[in-house]
């Protein structure tokens, strides 16, 4: 009789021997990758997986989020459902653009072709948005890949975008003051002065708060929006949405609230490794990356600046003002 000849599946850049390594290390690139090309069930079944092998070769989804929705289920994978979507929303980007950088290497890089399909692709990401304004893991993806690919076409058409969204979705707003790059956009930026030192320069912790001043009066910061009244009016008008009535019901589920006494202490209401936009909070109150001694952030410090963090401490002596913040 021959003798089975068992193999590991490279998950994560990890050997997969048994379903807990799965587990472990489950990579919804790679693992999705396995049941396309066959090798996921015919790793299970030469590891006598046979009720796992069932389960997989009874999926009947076509698309690749339902296919990882059911692969998540069957190998009991602890995961949150829209960071699940968000990732192979990305996926999908990815292989859309090699797709094309492969037809444009056979096609002869004919100009026109590559720009009708920019033109196309940017335009089909921004209706991906507007179409679907309360899908945050549709609309983070989409604009990962608006700032991954298709900046040129972001730094030209920001503006226009920023006030078809204002009363379509705060949500969308929001989740562009999330992206690094796309919040440059809206949010006030810190430009030096001429007579600023580089030494001096570096004092300044543009990535602590997007819109912090510095303290130390000794170092001149201006910023973009005193001389960019475009931006200046989008950054109102985001001040202003978090004061609207339906700013939170908008937001739903999407936005985090908590409120309570802490007695003095810091309470750790996430843990480090996931990161958080603060939106608002009560004055009196802190808050601070989980375990960063000396980080921590005031009111003051919170308000309009949409500052990010990792993880989140939290410190108040009141029941009723709240902490408004968003996973980033």
């Amino acid at each position: 009789m021959a003798k089975t000849i068992k193999f590991n599946l490279i998950c994560d850049d990890k050997p997969v021997r048994t379903i807990e390594d799965l587990q472990e290390n489950f990579s919804i690139e790679d693992v999705l990758k396995y049941y396309q090309n066959g090798l996921l069930l015919r790793w299970l079944e030469v590891r006598g997986y046979e009720a796992e092998y069932k389960k997989v070769s009874e999926i009947r989804e076509i698309e690749a989020l339902e296919i990882v929705k059911e692969l998540i289920k069957i190998f009991d994978i602890e995961a949150d459902e829209k960071k699940v979507e968000e990732g192979v929303y990305m996926l999908q980007f990815l292989e859309e653009r090699k797709e094309l950088c492969e037809a444009y290497k056979q096609d002869s890089f004919k100009a026109q072709g590559i720009i009708d399909d920019y033109q196309t692709g940017f335009n089909q990401l921004i209706d991906g948005i507007i179409e679907n304004p309360n899908d945050v893991a549709r609309i983070k993806a989409n604009i990962a890949e608006l700032m991954s690919g298709y900046k040129w076409a972001m730094d030209l058409n920001h503006r226009q975008l920023f006030w078809e969204l204002k009363e379509l979705s705060p949500l969308a707003i929001m989740c562009f003051l999330m992206n690094d790059e796309a919040r440059k956009y809206y949010l006030p930026m810190p430009v030096r002065k001429d007579n600023v030192s580089d030494e001096a320069e570096k004092k300044v912790n543009i990535a602590a708060a997007a819109v912090a001043v510095a303290e130390d009066d000794s170092i001149a910061v201006s910023y973009d929006i005193e001389n960019n009244a475009d931006k200046r009016n989008m950054y109102n008008a985001i001040c202003s949405m978090l004061k609207s009535s339906d700013f939170v019901s908008r937001l739903g589920d999407n936005l985090h609230i908590f409120a309570g006494v802490t007695d003095g202490y810091w309470k750790d209401l996430e843990t480090k490794g996931k990161k958080y936009m603060i939106i608002s909070m009560g004055y009196g109150d802190y808050v601070r990356s989980a375990g960063l001694q000396g980080g921590d952030l005031a009111s003051t410090d919170i308000k309009n600046k949409f500052v990010i963090v990792d993880g989140i401490d939290y410190k108040s002596n009141s029941s009723s003002r709240k902490l408004l913040y968003m996973e980033v």
